[in-house]
């Protein structure tokens, strides 16, 4: 238990100094850094006998994706919306795994066949590295803080919703959410986790931390709740991932946490869903064609 409150203490120091303190080129090759090594504890738990093959498609994407869209262009140039479109293709991912996490352990057959597996992968990390890039970059030229409360905020709607599902699924959680996948998970948790989030995201608009994105309460309201389910689809569908794998942890780098993986899985969906919903709902400022 200490090694893990002293890993969580310097994991939020870190986040932190990460958001606030580096200068945007920092931030984004911080994104990067946790975009690989999420690659590399993919392969294991998409059934790659060996870690190379995925960290080598991982890193043509991500070179392909800086060479036709410079992320440091986007502070002061602003964003291609051809951008958007590709954080929003981590959708397919998101709800294609909604029968896959109800029929589990049935319908696995997927997990057998490596192309499904690297665009499965890929449909989880690169929407994830762009839709950082894209929410760090808001109202960059005016304030440069401006983006990393954003990301801030984002990320703390999880945070807030992974600690109210937890403490109300330990006071009055009865009835089991998806067993099969997640047997502490409850219905009640969901719903205690919602509750605070909404109360969060209440707080982070008066706050100002959503930046351009909070000009219109119900657009927020929409995006963040969505966000919220999602993030939860993503802690469940890594948990699916493990139990097919047959991993306990995705990785070690932190001591007492388990691996990137494990530290990420939530904000895999909730950063490219809280983008897309608002790109749908035309609650971006002018997009570059």
């Amino acid at each position: 238990m200490f090694v893990r409150i002293c890993t969580g203490i310097v994991l939020i120091a870190a986040v932190l100094a990460w958001l606030f303190v580096a200068d945007y080129a920092v931030f984004a090759m911080g994104a990067l850094f946790m975009y690989m090594v999420g690659a590399y504890e993919m392969g294991p738990l998409c059934g790659f006998k060996s870690r190379i093959p995925l960290v080598i498609v991982a890193a043509i994407c991500a070179t392909a994706l800086f060479y036709f869209a410079p992320p440091g262009e986007f502070p002061h140039k602003g964003i291609p919306v051809w951008c958007y479109w590709l954080t929003s293709s981590g959708l397919i991912v998101w709800l294609c795994s909604l029968p896959l996490l109800i029929r589990f352990p049935k319908g696995d057959d997927w997990h057998k066949n490596k192309l499904l597996a690297v665009c499965f992968s890929m449909l989880m990390l690169v929407p994830f590295l762009e839709g950082l890039l894209i929410l760090r970059a808001d109202n960059y030229a005016n304030d440069s803080d401006a983006g990393a409360y954003l990301v801030l905020a984002v990320m703390a709607l999880v945070w807030c919703a992974d600690s109210g599902a937890y403490f109300t699924g330990r006071a009055i959680g009865r009835t089991p959410m998806i067993p099969r996948v997640s047997p502490k998970k409850t219905l009640e948790g969901l719903a205690g986790g919602l509750l605070l989030a909404l109360v969060a995201l209440v707080l982070f608009l008066r706050f100002g931390w959503f930046s351009s994105f909070g000009s219109s309460l119900q657009v927020m309201i929409i995006a963040g709740m969505v966000t919220i389910l999602f993030s939860v689809v993503g802690d469940l569908v890594e948990s699916m991932l493990k139990r097919m794998a047959g991993i306990k942890d995705s990785g070690k780098i932190f001591p007492g946490h388990g691996g990137m993986l494990d530290r990420i899985d939530s904000q895999l969906a909730a950063i490219p869903v809280f983008v897309s919903v608002n790109f749908f709902l035309g609650n971006i400022q002018n997009p570059l064609i």
